[in-house]
């Protein structure tokens, strides 16, 4: 009897464990899979390992640019985003009820309230050199991976690259400028 108590007191934590495990395995994979364009990053982070540090380039309008940026409604089909929104009604407990898919910022995480803004992806350190290469490389464009869980948080998974066009870099040289569109007067459409 003490044998089987003894085997049962050492396999109980480890089905625990295993049921833990299991558990986290299960929510991790849970969620909606969504491509979002990066800029910005830093390759390494010495003291905690290697990291590709990023902002989010997310299709915002206007209206949402200009606040602060910890939750919002995203437009579109996973995984490509037509645009993010401000959420109706105000924010809170339930705001995401306001749109199909919601996203928060995780205060829990390394950027805290900050989160959907940057982010950062820990990257083998194998890895390191190629895709520092690649992030400067000017004809390129990075991708992030998502996850936008049920609860809202963004968690990154993995970074992709491919060649930039000729619209994105007409983008990126406006922004880089600060170059404004022009506007076409409303009597040049008009025809007068």
């Amino acid at each position: 009897m003490r044998k089987f108590a003894a085997l049962l007191a050492l396999l109980l934590p480890l089905a625990g464990l295993a049921a833990l495990w299991g558990w986290s395995n299960y929510r991790s994979r849970q969620g909606n899979d969504w491509t979002v364009p990066i800029a910005g990053y830093d390759p390494r982070d010495l003291l905690r390992g290697h990291y590709i540090e990023f902002t989010y380039d997310w299709p915002v309008n206007e209206e949402i640019s200009e606040g602060l940026l910890n939750e919002f409604c995203i437009e579109g089909a996973p995984p490509a985003i037509e645009r993010i929104t401000r959420i109706e009604g105000g924010s809170g407990i339930g705001a995401g009820d306001a749109c199909t898919y919601y996203a928060r910022a995780d205060d829990d995480s390394y950027y805290r309230y900050d989160g959907l803004r940057r982010g950062r992806l820990y990257i083998p350190q194998t890895r390191a050199t190629d895709l520092e290469n690649k992030l400067r490389d000017r004809n390129l464009q990075g991708y992030i991976r998502v996850r936008q869980r049920e609860d809202g948080k963004i968690t990154p998974l993995e970074i992709t690259f491919e060649p930039i066009t000729e619209e994105q870099r007409a983008a990126r040289e406006n922004r880089e400028t600060g170059a404004i569109e022009p506007v076409t007067p409303i009597d040049a459409e008009r025809g007068e």
